[in-house]
């Protein structure tokens, strides 16, 4: 874990100046044309495809990742507490079974405002959709490493994850700089309001955290291979 005395986020800072070379890395390297029989495959629908198969399998290990938190020793007993206090209406519980912090990023997904979305607009709030999961799952990798008995299975799954997010952001990344060369973009720092209960000594607010980031990966991921299939869609023409 960091030391208490430095800012907790800057270890998060730090992934995100690795990200940016990655980034670049990650440009230089993708040609204009990726030769197949039937001629030049386009970069853009390779990296969108991608990227839905990074966000299938988060769901994969969202799903299995959130059977272990309710079954394996090591969370069971305190997520049966959570669900108890839920169904007594627990204000607590509740919230952190019903908000998810990621919703300010999450775009609309029908109706006219999801019909009228300008798609530069709708990428970059994909990015920072994205972005607003990276944080909660490195912290999740970090409490987890420290934390005892920690099944390996749970601890895996968690860092595949936060490595898939990561890897879904770039490649979104390297479309707005492909589709949009001369966008400026900041993206907003979205705050997560458990990470102090993740990274705290109380092991109730622990497990709150992870109760919370569990269920919200479960709701979100559908979310991410809709956006990301739509986004494809507009972008490319594949796959409408």
């Amino acid at each position: 874990m960091l030391p208490s005395s430095q800012p907790h986020f800057s270890g998060a800072l730090l992934l995100v100046v690795v990200s940016n070379l990655l980034l670049w890395e990650k440009v230089a390297s993708i040609p204009e044309c990726q030769t197949e029989e039937n001629g030049c495959s386009d970069p853009l629908v390779i990296t969108f495809k991608n990227a839905l198969q990074r966000a299938e399998v988060i769901n994969i290990l969202a799903d299995k990742m959130h059977e272990e938190f309710y079954h394996n020793p090591f969370s069971a007993a305190q997520f049966e507490t959570l669900v108890s206090r839920m169904y007594r209406h627990d204000e607590e519980v509740l919230r952190a079974r019903n908000h998810c912090h990621s919703n300010v990023t999450n775009p609309p997904a029908h109706g006219p405002e999801h019909e009228n979305l300008k798609t530069k607009r709708y990428l970059k709030t994909m990015i920072n959709f994205m972005g607003a999961w990276i944080t909660p799952v490195y912290y999740l990798v970090e409490v987890l490493s420290d934390m005892k008995d920690v099944p390996e299975s749970i601890y895996s799954k968690a860092q595949e994850i936060e490595l898939k997010f990561r890897e879904i952001h770039d490649d979104l990344t390297w479309v707005l700089k492909k589709v949009y060369p001369k966008i400026t973009f900041w993206e907003k720092t979205i705050i997560w309001e458990y990470l102090p209960g993740l990274r705290s000594t109380d092991t109730s607010k622990k497990f709150l955290a992870m109760f919370n980031l569990s269920h919200c990966l479960r709701v979100d991921i559908f979310f991410i291979k809709y956006h990301l299939s739509a986004l494809m869609c507009r972008i490319t023409g594949q796959d409408c």
